[in-house]
């Protein structure tokens, strides 16, 4: 037995902003102990041989709403299937009008007994109640990011529990985040010009994916990203702005980016707006806030991530199953699972296809959303000390992707009959491996909160 718990060895090291490059690799008490060239590293309990492979840091997914389909009983399934995409950190979205404290502690409680990765929260603010409870929440819990849904006006986020908004409390709310030093995570929608669009286009009897993008257009979504940024450099909030869908949206984070330099634009954008537009034949399937877009935007959104104004890409996975996206384009349920597919997708849709340099993805899907969210002390990256997180990646492996493959609660995808190249033949949880070959190995429960500064 060797000295370490864990070798991977002939790899090729990913790491953000390098070059890959051949390394050995070894973990011990889930931290990673030593990076040198091949050869020069004891073989230890466990050795995996990366020979072909490349080793990049474990994916973190930002922007996950676990719980949305099954409630609690979802979560081993959903934390199981990010190991299938390399993912070995996530951060779920919590949703409550009343106080966070226990509902931070049930969540905590059940992700503690059953999550396959590692775990933090976001909390959406919504009430003067929050607010008042941040800097007890940030020390009680670690927790330093927020979301808030500008679209949620009027009854429209009723069905989530959540309380209508305007201006003057989203100035409130992120004044109160900025002098936590908090992120405020930022869903653009300017929905009042929603609710008169999509009366008229409901009424001329259109059901499908590009009414639906008619009715919540491009317009609603930069707009409000121009009025975000203007509240977020008059009370010095850092912003980040979630699920960027179109080249309007993009222009606007460039545009106010230049407008107000000491302001932090943040930006992410999810999977399907790189692969799907509002021609796809998914129907109601493909319903998602905001809408797929035309094939321009999607080209747009491509562009972003090859010239650095996205920072991030995140899921938005929703774990609903497949009875809910049932009915008409205007009542089936929005949202869809995409916990499993980022990574592969960035694989093979980005750096086969269109090139992406590997160590630009690991920055995107690792080393970046560590930073944001407060955990680069210990994610993000392959440096001795860090957490041996880890995705060891087949560039050449195919696999058709379906639902049980996946493994995630619902019981479809967007992406099922697709043939992906590039997928994790293992993924490593602090040094432990937890999916082999496609194969979850891991055991519920390995997973440990994030608490962040």
């Amino acid at each position: 037995m060797g000295s370490y718990e864990l070798l991977v060895k002939n790899g090729t090291l990913v790491r953000p902003g390098a070059e890959p490059e051949p390394a050995d690799l070894a973990a011990d008490r889930g931290r990673i102990v030593a990076v040198e060239r091949p050869g020069r590293l004891a073989d230890g309990a466990r050795t995996i041989d990366a020979s072909g492979l490349h080793v990049m840091p474990g994916a973190i997914d930002p922007h996950v709403h676990l719980g949305m389909g099954g409630g609690f009983d979802s979560f081993e399934a959903d934390t199981a299937s990010a190991t299938i995409g390399g993912v070995t950190s996530l951060f779920t979205i919590l949703i409550d009008s009343g106080p966070y404290e226990p509902v931070i502690a049930a969540h905590h409680r059940v992700l503690d007994r059953v999550s396959h990765v590692d775990f933090g929260f976001h909390l959406t603010l919504m009430t003067d109640d929050h607010m008042s409870k941040l800097e007890a929440l940030a020390d009680r819990w670690g927790i330093n990011s927020y979301k808030y849904y500008m679209s949620f006006r009027g009854d429209e986020g009723a069905y989530l529990g959540i309380e209508g908004t305007d201006d003057g409390a989203f100035h409130h709310i992120a004044s109160g985040v900025a002098d936590v030093g908090g992120v405020l995570q930022i869903h653009p929608e300017n929905i009042e010009v929603v609710w008169r669009l999509r009366d008229e286009v409901r009424a001329s009897g259109r059901d499908d994916l590009r009414a639906w993008d008619d009715s919540r257009p491009a317009f609603v979504e930069a707009e409000s990203i121009w009025r975000a940024s203007f509240f977020a450099d008059l009370v010095g909030a850092r912003v980040y702005f979630v699920h960027l869908s179109s080249a309007a949206a993009l222009a606007a984070v460039r545009g106010a980016r230049r407008a107000f330099p000491g302001a932090v634009l943040l930006a992410e954008t999810c999977p399907h707006y790189l692969t799907h537009t509002h021609d796809s034949e998914l129907g109601t399937v493909g319903k998602v806030n905001p809408p797929l877009r035309s094939g321009e935007d999607r080209d747009a959104v491509w562009g972003a991530l090859l010239d650095s104004t996205v920072d991030t890409v995140g899921s938005d996975h929703v774990g609903r199953r497949l009875e809910a996206k049932q009915g008409s384009i205007w009542t089936a349920s929005a949202g869809f699972p995409g916990l499993p597919t980022v990574l592969p997708i960035l694989l093979s849709e980005g750096h086969h296809r269109r090139g992406i340099a590997l160590s630009e993805i690991a920055r995107m899907v690792s080393q970046r959303p560590a930073e944001i969210f407060g955990c680069a002390d210990r994610k993000g990256d392959l440096r001795v000390g860090m957490d041996a997180d880890l995705a060891i990646l087949d560039l050449g492996w195919t696999r058709e992707v379906d639902a049980s493959l996946l493994g995630t609660w619902a019981d479809y995808g967007i992406y099922d009959g697709w043939a992906l190249t590039g997928w994790p033949r293992y993924t490593v949880v602090r040094g432990t491996v937890v999916q082999e070959n496609g194969a979850l190995v891991g055991r519920p429960g390995w997973g440990e909160y994030i608490r962040r500064a």
